[in-house]
């Protein structure tokens, strides 16, 4: 079991509550020095065991100065619907013992709270019910349309049941958006949401029976697919200005226009309308290492990654300082994705974490006091060590962008995601687009670039002087897994990109792609050793891709190894004084 180290704990030295309700944007008003809301989630991997964080514990979060936790506890389900009808779900019944067990760890997580101040808001999927009762009703409930009276029905019931049981709770967070039944086995549903109107309609029904019934706060995230209510403004104003602004309503947006992801602009849809909203920040980032190497992005989102440099403000999160509609910041101290990487160190997260809700407790301060503060008390780090530390983790924030994106542009942005590692199935079109721009050889020349910036990083971490030896050997051990795994990618593009340029022309640059290939092998069984050997070492990459079966999870698909063993094979066939091994 992970525990986290003492150099993650702090004393607080004060929890400011100041707050401006909402009001229409073009009205501004004097930055705040705190913000009503400093959120924290860990967030399960579905389908599997509960996430082993510190982070689950209230006290680390108030340790840290937040306020809030959105813990992943299926309140939805651990109500009965007696009130629709008096046992329906039978006393004594499988589904009601499961009910009264999911009801017993509320409880538990509402004690652990109550003793540090830390106030709950569960993540909670509207719609999901009871299977008998849907079963029973289905003919009303038809494909759960919030448009259907029995519907609006249920979530009155649903909302009225949840706050009966669990009165302590400080409110409800919606997850819009993503319906996931795998630790459910007893309920069903789906979101019965369609449209800007139906939104309408779902927000007014929970604002009336949570914000101004129940004095309850609702954070009503706007994450779903597509050009839609997360990323389109217009989308955003038709759902929500016709919602009358309630100091206890808050509207939970992520800060990038899309999932999570390097080189999308910021979220258009952040600091307009009529209401307040909250910015949610990952930090650990599913699609880039999830922790397992550093990847330093709390400056980014403070105060701008580099490749939003060009664009419009506001393109971070100080940018929103005078916009009256910003409110807080929820990060996601561990989760989101699927599967691995599995970490046995939560440090890389902690540190994204730390920083960026010091700086919303405080929003006076600037990033870099706040790392070198952190980098001094926390880690213990002295003089020119707090200077290299600084430096190993500005440049992974500029290794991951030219290690997996690309600042030329056009590249696939999920084409790794995870533990998986695409290849030209993924990647095909960006290829293409290089080659057709003839841009191959700055494409390379750029993961070459990320390549020597790891090398740095690793060089870094070997020189910093940490004062608690086990955080010394995951930062080095950290550092090399990024290095491995960039310097992985830079050999299969490279041995991807010359084959494709090779099957367009049928030249292929022979010498080239066969000592991609040696080094492509030999880099995975280094990274193999380091998962071995090392004792804090996260779980290395596949070499396959995925695909997602619904409410299944995620499956093996063809990726980069499958790729790479093609232009092994022609290579082999063309060259067969060359030897080349496969790879598992």
């Amino acid at each position: 079991m992970f525990v986290l180290p003492h150099h993650y704990r702090f004393v607080v030295y004060g929890l400011l509550a100041v707050w401006t309700l909402g009001q229409p944007s073009d009205v501004m008003a004097q930055p705040p020095v705190s913000s009503r809301f400093v959120l924290d989630m860990v967030h399960d991997n579905l389908g599997e065991s509960p996430r082993v964080s510190a982070f689950n514990a209230p006290q680390t979060l108030a340790d840290w100065g937040y306020n809030g936790q959105v813990p992943q506890l299926y309140v939805q389900c651990a109500v009965t619907f007696d009130s629709l009808e008096k046992g329906l779900i039978p006393t004594g019944s499988e589904v009601r013992q499961w009910m009264s067990q999911k009801a017993a760890r509320i409880d538990q997580r509402l004690i652990e709270a109550e003793a540090t101040g830390i106030k709950l808001y569960p993540f909670t999927d509207f719609l999901i019910i009871p299977q008998v009762v849907y079963d029973k009703y289905k003919d009303d409930l038809g494909d759960l349309s919030i448009q259907k009276p029995l519907v609006q029905k249920i979530v009155r019931l649903q909302v009225q049941e949840i706050f009966a049981r669990f009165p302590d709770l400080g409110g409800l967070t919606l997850r819009f958006g993503e319906t996931y039944l795998h630790d459910t086995p007893h309920h069903m549903g789906k979101s019965p949401v369609r449209s800007p109107q139906d939104h309408t309609i779902l927000i007014n029904i929970l604002r009336e029976e949570i914000c101004v019934h129940r004095n309850k706060m609702l954070f009503y995230r706007t994450w779903d697919f597509g050009n839609n209510f997360h990323v389109n403004p217009t989308y955003y104003r038709a759902a929500t200005d016709p919602v009358i602004p309630h100091p206890n309503l808050v509207f939970s947006i992520k800060h990038t226009r899309g999932d999570f992801l390097r080189t999308l602009p910021f979220n258009p849809t952040i600091g307009i309308g009529k209401h307040q909203q909250i910015v949610e920040v990952q930090c650990q980032r599913e699609y880039e290492g999830k922790g397992a190497h550093p990847n330093y992005i709390a400056h980014g989102v403070i105060e701008g990654f580099e490749e939003l440099s060009a664009h419009k403000k506001p393109k971070c999160l100080r940018d929103l300082l005078g916009n009256p509609n910003f409110t807080g910041v929820w990060t996601w101290t561990r989760g989101g994705g699927w599967k691995g990487p599995r970490l046995k160190n939560e440090f890389w997260c902690g540190l994204n974490a730390y920083v960026v809700s010091k700086w919303t407790q405080d929003t006076s301060q600037n990033e870099e006091t706040i790392f070198r503060e952190y980098a001094a008390r926390e880690l213990g780090l002295k003089g020119a060590d707090i200077d290299r530390f600084r430096e190993l983790c500005l440049l992974s924030a500029k290794g991951v962008l030219r290690g997996q994106y690309s600042l030329l542009g056009g590249v696939r942005v999920d084409w790794a995601r995870d533990q998986y590692l695409g290849g030209v199935h993924q990647l095909g079109g960006t290829f293409n687009g290089f080659i057709k721009l003839g841009k191959v050889d700055n494409a390379l020349a750029e993961k070459a670039k990320a390549v020597a910036i790891w090398r740095r990083i690793e060089a870094l971490a070997k020189q910093i002087n940490v004062p608690d030896p086990a955080t010394k050997e995951f930062i080095v051990t950290s550092c090399t897994y990024g290095r491995i795994k960039y310097e992985i990618i830079e050999k299969g593009w490279t041995i991807m990109l010359l084959g494709i340029a090779g099957d367009k022309t049928g030249q292929y640059d022979k010498p080239r792609i066969a000592g991609a290939i040696t080094s492509y092998d030999r880099l995975w069984d280094e990274w193999k050793q380091l998962e071995k050997f090392s004792p804090s070492c996260a779980t290395i990459y596949k070499n396959h891709y995925c695909r997602y079966v619904s409410q299944k999870g995620m499956f093996p698909a063809s990726g980069m190894n499958d790729s790479i063993n093609k232009y092994r094979k022609l290579i082999s066939q063309k060259e067969p004084n060359i030897k080349l091994e496969n790879v598992t």
